[in-house]
């Protein structure tokens, strides 16, 4: 009696189907709850998650600072503070910065400095910087600045160059700068900017005594000033304190040595800014280090006459018109999209 072959297993359908649907609808419920990058257009440019990415974790180093500036150690990203919710504070600045580069990248399509605004031409114009420079330091050429840009130091680089090239456009009626625009930013600008030092001459005594030689010495500068104030300079009190005499200096400072003393004898500047020609100071006990000072003369100056700082003022006029010009460009670009799954996005990139 022949045996039948075996027969295969036959699936029924419902099985069949359950056996390909089930692992599909549970990758597919898998891939819905993983936040996904939506769609965000800024001035008619498609912002790619990559974009984004690079722009948020310069914002995250922001939102860092600001709260160790508040002194608070920020740990986690879903506990709002008194700052607010980190992450929505993170996806804020990130939006601001996108918003930023778009601003300077129109602007400068629109007055000819840039063919396109777009991030993918700029990262191959980035390209094409890098690989410039890699050629000039392998012919021994002379690179100025970085070797080679990171993409945040391209954008910076970039946005300064545009910066410059629209303050120096004679083409722009922004640049445009009457001698009363001239005058009034001079006058605001004079006090901070434009102040000349004094021309000085000092004289002083700096003594850095061991802890056991603190109270005779500040004694010994006691007597000196006192006897100072009788004979008329610490020079002349000085030949009835001998002893005193290697500690003794002189410094004659004018503007354009200002700049040098300032870094060698910074302390003894500051000290010096109240007292004017035949003045003493008090004892200064700064606790590892005492000090008498007299000014022996004191001619004060004036302000730099507006001619000298002409084009360093007109300068500041145009950065101010150009900076105010990107300012309100950002105001009237909003940056298009679903700014809820933005949050959620941003959410699960911050640790």
């Amino acid at each position: 009696m022949s045996k039948k072959p075996p027969t295969k297993k036959k699936w029924p359908i419902p099985a069949l189907l359950a056996a390909v649907l089930i692992p599909a609808v549970l990758a597919l419920c898998l891939w819905a709850h993983v936040p996904r990058f939506p769609r965000l257009e800024a001035a008619g440019f498609r912002i790619t998650e990559e974009e984004y990415l690079r722009a948020m974790y310069q914002a995250r180093n922001d939102v860092l600072s600001d709260h160790a500036a508040a002194g608070i150690s920020l740990k986690d990203w879903s506990t709002e503070t008194v700052l607010g919710d980190p992450c929505r504070l993170t996806m804020e600045r990130t939006l601001e910065l996108l918003t930023e580069y778009y601003a300077v990248g129109t602007l400068a399509v629109e007055r000819g400095y840039l063919a396109d605004a777009g991030y993918g031409a700029m990262l191959q114009d980035m390209e094409e910087v890098n690989r410039k420079r890699l050629e000039a330091l392998d012919t021994g050429s002379i690179v100025t600045g970085l070797p080679q840009f990171t993409l945040n130091d391209y954008i910076d680089y970039r946005a300064s160059g545009l910066r410059l090239q629209f303050c120096e456009d004679p083409d722009n009626p922004e640049n445009r700068i009457t001698q009363e625009e001239l005058l009034q930013r001079y006058e605001a600008d004079r006090d901070n900017l434009f102040r000349q030092p004094d021309s000085l001459e000092l004289a002083f005594l700096v003594l850095r005594p061991a802890p056991e030689e603190a109270d005779t010495l500040r004694s010994a500068l006691q007597t000196l000033r006192d006897l100072a104030l009788e004979r008329g300079s610490l020079a002349a009190a000085l030949e009835d304190m001998p002893g005193l005499k290697a500690y003794y200096q002189q410094i004659t400072v004018d503007p354009a040595t200002y700049g040098t003393y300032a870094r060698s004898h910074g302390d003894i500047l500051a000290y010096s800014e109240g007292l004017s020609t035949g003045d003493l100071s008090q004892i200064i006990d700064l606790g590892d280090w005492l000090c008498l000072i007299q000014c022996c003369q004191r001619i004060d100056h004036d302000y730099v006459p507006l001619e000298d700082v002409q084009s360093i003022v007109e300068q500041s006029i145009r950065e101010s018109r150009y900076d105010d010009l990107i300012v309100r460009r950002m105001e009237t670009m909003q940056i298009q999209g679903d700014l809820e799954a933005l949050y959620r996005f941003t959410a699960e990139q911050l640790p």
